[in-house]
């Protein structure tokens, strides 16, 4: 399952989500996996590693100078992997905005092909009952959507799977930077760059202050 609030990869059998506590339900998306589910993609996710815990955080300094000094010590430790946060963020947008099949599309979208076919088939055979055209209705959108969630559901483990690679990716840096007194949300080199210069003028004085 997805977990509906931070869209991280569930068991099947969890209740509520590791990674933020959310309720765990069954939406649109995890009843097309049981129902026109692909193993190719089942097999994907499970073969994806488990996320990487993070470290605890570090105190956070308490004097001015100091804390903008670990500050661009952390931009520029961070800054190695840039990239990184900047696939991150892609990916995480590709997921929000995948959508998955319609079965109402494929619905009307079969039952105009279906038409179009029936009338063609009644010009050589006039004798055709409107029961032929209902059952090849039913068999064109049954079949397409199917196919189509099958696709659909093997893109989607494919994407998770990039996703959990690069996210692991980063929070083994992280894991791996001394001193670090900054969640990982608020260590894009970017959001350090806000942070160093809004402490710097006195707009803010925590990071909490900020919203990333």
């Amino acid at each position: 399952m997805i977990c509906k609030k931070c869209g991280c990869i569930l068991e099947p059998e969890a209740k509520i989500c590791a990674f933020c506590g959310e309720v765990a339900e069954a939406g649109e998306s995890d009843l097309m996996t049981n129902f026109v589910g692909d193993d190719g993609a089942r097999e994907i996710l499970a073969s994806m590693p488990q996320l990487v815990s993070l470290h605890q955080l570090d105190d956070v300094p308490l004097e001015k100078e100091q804390l903008l000094a670990e500050l661009n010590r952390l931009q520029g430790y961070f800054s190695h992997i840039r990239g990184k946060y900047a696939t991150l963020g892609d990916l995480w947008m590709m997921r929000a905005q995948y959508a998955e099949p319609k079965l109402a599309n494929y619905t009307v979208g079969g039952g105009i092909f279906t038409l179009f076919f029936y009338l063609i088939l009644t010009g050589f055979f006039p004798t055709v009952p409107w029961t032929f055209f209902f059952v090849v209705w039913l068999g064109v959108t049954s079949v397409s959507y199917v196919q189509a969630g099958k696709a659909y559901e093997r893109r989607k483990a494919y994407l998770e799977a990039d996703i959990r690679g690069i996210e692991n990716e980063v929070r083994t840096y992280y894991n791996q930077a001394d001193h670090c007194f900054l969640p990982l949300d608020y260590t894009d080199p970017k959001v350090i760059r806000e942070l160093i210069a809004g402490i710097s003028s006195g707009a803010i004085t925590s990071f909490r202050e900020v919203k990333v």
